[in-house]
């Protein structure tokens, strides 16, 4: 949800009864201070999302190529392309992130693609917080399980946008999300949180006979007011949808000569 939500649509979640969950791994350290200012004044939690990857370096020859790839489509459109830039890029948490989060000990914060090193994690659960983390497989589950994770959060293969996978990019190892959710409940000692293609009263309700404590959507949430969802996407998010499908790729219109 990162990029279409601010703490508008995280604080509505949590006055509505739900836990709001709010997408940190793009904001800078004024951005997050102030939103952790304004949820240390509400009665109830607001969960804080985070990553663990790891960052890569931009690579001079990659970089270039994509250049050359996009530079007919900023030439038919009169544009500018910008110089590479990695300012919007998703940050992972780090030693200084943990220093501004301890001010305030949130009481819940999750993560995607992992969990912090060890002596950040030590530090968030020292104060108390509840930790959750994202699994896309069985196997990254047990991991999170053993390396500290109180709950585990079951991202199916339905899951919108990336999925944080982290052990293995075999997409023929991720399952549905109701399949991962009973096999996660069954090995499992934590409780299993589901994730992905939840968007109504019978998804939820087949989530937790498979053996969910609780779903976790997004997508459902993109045409709530306190969204920041542009009108084009809110638009075709009211349209029938097409079939779906898994890229590695950005989509988009393609070229004339394509």
């Amino acid at each position: 949800m990162s990029g279409v939500q601010d703490e508008a649509l995280a604080i509505a979640v949590s006055e509505a009864g739900g836990l709001g969950s709010m997408p940190c791994a793009m904001l800078d350290g004024v951005r997050l201070e102030a939103a952790l200012q304004r949820f240390a004044t509400l009665a109830r939690p607001i969960n804080l999302n985070f990553f663990c990857h790891q960052v890569a370096e931009p690579e001079p020859a990659e970089v270039m190529r994509w250049h050359q790839t996009l530079e007919p489509y900023y030439l038919e459109l009169g544009l500018q392309q910008p110089e590479p830039s990695t300012a919007v890029a998703r940050r992972t948490i780090d030693a200084t992130t943990v220093d501004l989060l301890e001010a305030f000990r949130p009481r819940i914060v999750s993560f995607h693609f992992g969990l912090p090193a060890p002596a950040h994690l030590d530090r968030i659960k020292a104060w108390g917080a509840t930790v959750l983390a994202s699994a896309t497989t069985v196997d990254e589950g047990a991991w999170l399980e053993r390396h500290g994770a109180d709950v585990v959060i079951a991202q199916g293969i339905e899951a919108g946008g990336h999925r944080g996978h982290f052990l293995s990019h075999d997409l023929t190892l991720q399952l549905s999300t109701a399949d991962l959710v009973a096999r996660l409940s069954r090995s499992l000692t934590v409780p299993i949180v589901a994730a992905g293609g939840i968007g109504n009263r019978a998804d939820v309700l087949a989530m937790l006979a498979a053996g969910a404590v609780a779903v976790q959507p997004g997508t459902a949430y993109l045409l709530c007011p306190e969204a920041r969802t542009t009108e084009i996407h809110r638009t075709a998010l009211q349209q029938p949808a097409p079939a779906s499908e898994i890229t590695n790729l950005f989509t988009g219109r393609p070229h004339a000569d394509s």
